[in-house]
């Protein structure tokens, strides 16, 4: 059953949220800037307007991104459970499948009280999910940023800060935004409330930690490709990264870069899960490819750039498999690689 409300906001969906005066917020396991700074600047907003809400996340906010809190607010299931309490509901920001948000959102439906979501990423018709989806934004922050407007909250210089963050994380800094020139006007209302973009960009795009540095190249040694160089593909077998601190979304994060290498036009990559036997598929693209439903017809999600979903099995025969469908779809799209084309380094 779905009850979803995209933009402009349905009366229900803004009615509800206005009469609501106790929030529990939360984002999907393994945060990342976008479902961080969404929630953190709804929490701001919904305080300055006379409600109470507190973070309470499944994991504890990644050192990376410890910055985009100067104020601590956002808390983890282990620290802050308590909180879920006194919650009237519950908002899943960044993503909608209600699982995701891992012991919170259990604990809230234990506790009989619902769970809404808050998300830019489509949803499957046949999803169970109440709350607003609306895909045309750029980010979760851009969604959120109309969402607390349209409320009549006030964006201060303090709501801003995150929400630029989440904006500018989700776009890579602004690059992918595939003629939506809003962003940008959303950007610029932001910067004109007093913050300072530097050290936010510094801290997301200039601060790798080292062992970041050092899985990126160990991941770009095991990278092969396929299709005369269109596809880069990659298993990031448990090896790869022994030995290095690493935060939970650092492998993920590692396939901007093979999706940028000159050539390629689309990224695969299959990582551990966090369940025994679980894996985890992301695919990346260029403009010129869409690749979300090869990740939504084996029960995933995302955008058509943009997707991934949950695997099981050996990691290599769903590569292999893949990577037909992904080849398929270059070919029905973009057509067949030039007769020249090499395949650098690839098997």
């Amino acid at each position: 059953m779905q009850r979803l409300s995209g933009h402009p906001f349905a009366p229900w969906f803004l009615d509800h949220l206005r009469q609501v005066r106790h929030f529990a917020l939360m984002t999907h396991q393994g945060p990342d800037a976008d479902g961080l700074g969404s929630q953190l600047a709804f929490a701001l907003a919904a305080v300055q307007a006379g409600r109470t809400a507190r973070i309470v996340n499944d994991d504890p906010c990644p050192a990376r991104f410890a910055w985009i809190d100067p104020l601590r607010w956002i808390g983890d299931f282990d620290g802050t459970a308590d909180a879920l309490g006194e919650a009237e509901l519950g908002l899943m920001f960044d993503a909608h499948e209600i699982e995701r948000a891992g012991r919170p959102a259990r604990r809230m439906r234990e506790l009989g009280k619902p769970v809404w979501v808050v998300d830019h990423h489509p949803c499957a018709p046949t999803a169970e999910v109440t709350g607003c989806i609306a895909g045309e934004f750029s980010s979760s922050g851009e969604l959120v940023f109309t969402l607390i407007k349209a409320l009549g909250w006030p964006i201060t210089a303090e709501v801003a800060a995150p929400l630029y963050a989440a904006m500018s994380f989700d776009t890579g800094s602004f690059r992918y935004l595939r003629n939506q020139p809003n962003t940008l006007r959303v950007a610029a209302e932001l910067v004109q409330t007093g913050i300072d973009t530097n050290p936010i960009s510094e801290a997301l795009f200039s601060n790798k930690p080292r062992a970041e540095v050092e899985l990126l190249g160990r991941v770009i040694a095991a990278t092969r490709f396929s299709d005369g160089g269109r596809v880069a593909y990659t298993v990031v077998e448990p090896e790869l990264t022994e030995g290095l601190d690493l935060a939970n979304d650092a492998v993920g994060e590692t396939i901007s870069t093979l999706v940028g290498i000159e050539g390629v036009l689309v990224a695969l990559q299959i990582k551990p899960g966090r369940q025994p036997g679980e894996w985890k598929l992301s695919l990346r693209s260029k403009t010129a490819v869409k690749i979300g439903h090869i990740a939504r017809d084996i029960g995933g999600g995302g955008h058509d750039h943009a997707a991934g979903a949950t695997l099981h099995g050996n990691p290599h025969d769903w590569a292999r498999k893949l990577l037909q469908q992904v080849e398929a779809a270059l070919r029905a799209q973009v057509g067949p690689p030039p007769a020249s084309a090499r395949t650098p380094g690839g098997k």
